[in-house]
């Protein structure tokens, strides 16, 4: 049995040696049925503390590829179990990264131990001072090491009076690369995830990840369709450099996406100055709702951007359809695509072309127009290629 340094006989409970046999193994064996964060971290933390380490906190940093998160910390505490947080883009230049341990510790891949009782140990890392005022004695800050070199981080604080003893500082370095390996492989998912689904969309990355990835696999869905673009766009790019189009079109977009997903919508593409969505409706969502989703995504989208200062130098304009079609993968040889295809999709695009020759901003088709979430009104009748007869065009 493993003990608390020299205070053998005071009481303090001694670390099972048994128990920390068990968890190596365990974290060898891929920490099963660990599937996600939380029962990685938990698992982790509560075994420790079953074996006897005062563990008061347990926080694992790691960075990720995200388009608008650079770090997550899953933090850990016996009372109220894992939390995670995240850090913006802008997180590796502010104070609270900067003012703290880890720089060094995944920079330098060294171990950083600061014993929280004595002040002369923490004036180098003001940052510690927060952990000081909560009650903590004790705190290390471990290099996770990946089988790439990427460095990461695990920190390990205290209450315990004494401080953490040699034994428990032991145990830490016992577990730190079996938990690099899990921590390494719980990132190479999430960031998988993450990157296809910044490319592709939330709904069409989590089928690519679960093995949907050969040519002409998909499926038939129900979906409303939203087409969108930029009225002005066209004359400011004969007059604007390539970087400042960029800049202008990601203003746009950070205003006209988020309603999209905050409505249960995905964007499929961007469409150089537009993008194409869908609202997939079937046993829980009628068409109704999801039309009127479409909508309501339409109208706020128009508000805030007509409101923005960007509003001055381009408007919103947009086309409703909906119906049945193919969502899935097509292309050739080694690049494929997961997209929608099918008569619905074609008529949605002719839409919005109507909806820019008539001179309106906001149109709807007849399959649609009586689930609007304002009253519609027929605004004429157009021809559209691949489609026989005129087609009824709606605005509202």
């Amino acid at each position: 049995m493993l003990g608390f340094g020299r205070r053998r006989n005071s009481g303090i409970r001694m670390i099972d040696s048994t128990a920390i046999d068990e968890l190596v193994d365990w974290m060898n064996d891929g920490a099963r049925p660990g599937g996600n964060a939380r029962q990685l971290i938990e698992g982790v933390g509560r075994r420790l503390v079953g074996a006897g380490l005062p563990i008061g906190r347990f926080a694992i940093f790691v960075a990720t590829l995200h388009p608008n998160v650079a770090g997550r910390r899953f933090l850990w505490t016996p009372e109220d179990g894992m939390k995670m947080t995240e850090g913006g883009i802008d997180l590796y230049s502010r104070d609270e990264y900067v003012r703290n341990p880890l720089p060094t510790v995944t920079s330098k891949q060294v171990t950083i131990r600061r014993r929280l009782t004595n002040p002369a140990m923490i004036s180098d890392y003001p940052i510690l001072g927060e952990l000081v005022a909560e009650g903590f004695t004790d705190y290390v800050a471990q290099p996770l090491v990946f089988t790439t070199g990427e460095t990461h981080a695990a920190t390990w604080s205290t209450r315990h009076e004494g401080g953490w003893s040699d034994d428990a500082i032991t145990v830490f370095e016992r577990v730190r690369r079996p938990l690099a390996r899990l921590v390494e492989a719980y990132l190479l998912r999430l960031n998988a995830a993450s990157i296809i689904s910044a490319y592709v969309g939330r709904n069409s990355g989590e089928q690519i990840l679960q093995g949907r990835i050969h040519r002409g696999d998909g499926e038939e869905i129900d979906a409303a369709i939203l087409f969108t673009d930029l009225i002005g766009f066209a004359t400011l790019s004969n007059t604007r450099t390539g970087p400042e189009l960029v800049t202008l079109l990601n203003d746009a977009f950070d205003i006209m996406v988020p309603p999209v997903e905050a409505h249960g919508g995905e964007i499929l593409k961007f469409l150089g100055d537009g993008f194409f969505a869908i609202f997939p409706h079937g046993r829980k969502v009628t068409l109704a709702q999801a039309v009127k989703a479409a909508s309501e995504t339409v109208r706020e989208a128009e508000t805030k951007l007509a409101a923005a200062a960007i509003g001055g130098l381009v408007g919103f304009r947009s086309a409703i359809h909906a119906g049945r079609f193919h969502y899935g993968n097509i292309g050739g040889a080694n690049r494929l695509d997961f997209t929608a295809i099918g008569q619905p999709v074609n008529y949605a695009a002719r839409l919005l072309a109507a909806a820019s020759d008539l001179d309106l901003t906001r149109v709807a088709s007849a399959v649609t127009a009586e689930h609007l979430c304002m009253p519609p009104r027929v605004v004429g009748e157009v021809a559209f290629k691949g489609f026989e007869g005129p087609q009824t065009i709606y605005a509202y």
